[in-house]
């Protein structure tokens, strides 16, 4: 089977997490690939006309949720894009602290950042 394409949104602050979870899941295997919304943002319309077209073309998209993530506009965008695409969405508490679901993401769910629940995130899509 042909790994999965998953966007990961996450708040510029969270980068440090975003880093962990790619190299962790390098090391897990081949099941998926993950793209991020890159870019310095010094352009807003075409960061966020690039970011749709990664989005659209993902499989499903993972949010990282943290502390961070409340007082950025960019990961909340990327979230509320990921709905409106249609896209499947999982959100991933990065912190025990931290636990709680941007309205952002609708009826999607948020779940503990464990490898199972990510894998059968990738399952499903």
């Amino acid at each position: 089977m042909a790994p999965k394409t998953v966007f990961l949104a996450f708040a510029e602050q969270d980068e440090l997490f975003r880093d962990l979870f790619t190299t962790q899941w390098a090391r897990a295997g081949d099941q998926a690939r993950f793209l991020d919304a890159l870019g310095d943002g010094t352009c807003p319309e075409e960061w966020k006309k690039h970011v749709r077209e990664r989005i659209r073309d993902c499989d499903g998209v993972i949010a990282l949720i943290g502390g961070s993530t409340p007082a950025s506009a960019a990961a909340l965008w990327q979230i509320r894009c990921a709905v409106t695409e249609g896209k499947p969405l999982l959100g991933l508490w990065v912190e025990s602290e931290h636990r709680w679901k941007p309205d952002e993401m609708g009826p999607a769910r948020c779940e503990s950042w464990t490898w199972e629940n990510i894998g059968d995130f990738l399952d499903r899509l």
